[in-house]
């Protein structure tokens, strides 16, 4: 069941009710404790201290004594390494979606991605990323008219910055979300040539940490940050869209 970005306010009603169903529940610490009333009662475990048959095993000898939920961070559309599970249990089991981290972050910026006249495209990706000739360099999605939004980055900053001004061209809008939705909620809002600055010696994505839990820092990027809407835009659609077709 993917859980959002990690506030209980933003589980879906779907997601409420198949927590409240299930006796036992995978769980990162993190989520552990955000969703601690709402996992009351219940035998909680964390997925990632244990290798994927231990994991498929605890979910089987459990099974038969009550419904199992795995809490997943974000959504499970993007970056989720539950899908070998998924298919273990085939019709056992179910994908609850949730909001996705970059919803959020939209929300929280107040910016639609997808800007008329500035951003035609939303990349979603991530530098720990595999292709076929290694690894994803981010420079190869951020390109003008796009808005990038990088999860999982393990890129000292300086570095990412460089990569994201290849691709770009020149400077553009940057926000850096740590703990987005969470109570250690902090956002950093600058231009790939003030960021570094802004951001000073603190090491967000935890690069060079050893705490066991891993950093929640959502990194977007991109022209469309910079820009409003011109209100023509919405005319232009009731124009040609919607007042032809009579939308209701």
């Amino acid at each position: 069941m993917a859980a959002g970005p990690g506030d209980p306010g933003l589980l879906t009603l779907a997601g409420h009710a198949a927590l409240a169903q299930s006796r036992f529940v995978l769980a990162p610490a993190t989520f552990r404790r955000s969703f601690a009333a709402l996992l009351e009662g219940k035998e909680v475990e964390s997925p990632f201290q244990m290798a994927h048959a231990s994991v498929v095993a605890w979910v089987e000898e459990r099974l038969p004594r009550g419904g199992v939920t795995f809490l997943l961070p974000g959504d499970f559309g993007s970056f989720s390494p539950f899908q070998s599970f998924v298919a273990h249990f085939g019709d056992r089991a179910r994908v609850v979606p949730g909001v996705g981290a970059h919803a959020a972050a939209a929300a929280v910026l107040k910016k639609t991605f997808d800007l008329a006249g500035v951003a035609h495209a939303t990349v979603l990706t991530s530098p720990r990323a595999f292709t076929a000739e290694g690894r994803v360099r981010l420079a190869r999605y951020a390109q003008p008219g796009h808005t990038l939004v990088v999860y999982m980055n393990d890129l000292p900053l300086p570095r990412l910055v460089e990569e994201l001004r290849e691709g770009f061209g020149r400077d553009v809008p940057i926000a850096l979300l740590e703990e987005l939705s969470c109570p250690g909620e902090r956002v950093t809002c600058g231009t790939l040539g003030t960021i570094c600055d802004l951001v000073g010696d603190r090491d967000p994505f935890g690069i060079d940490s050893s705490n066991p839990e891993p950093t929640l820092a959502l990194v977007v990027a991109g022209e469309a940050l910079g820009a409003d809407e011109d209100p023509s835009w919405w005319d232009r659609r009731y124009e040609k869209l919607w007042k032809p077709r009579g939308v209701r």
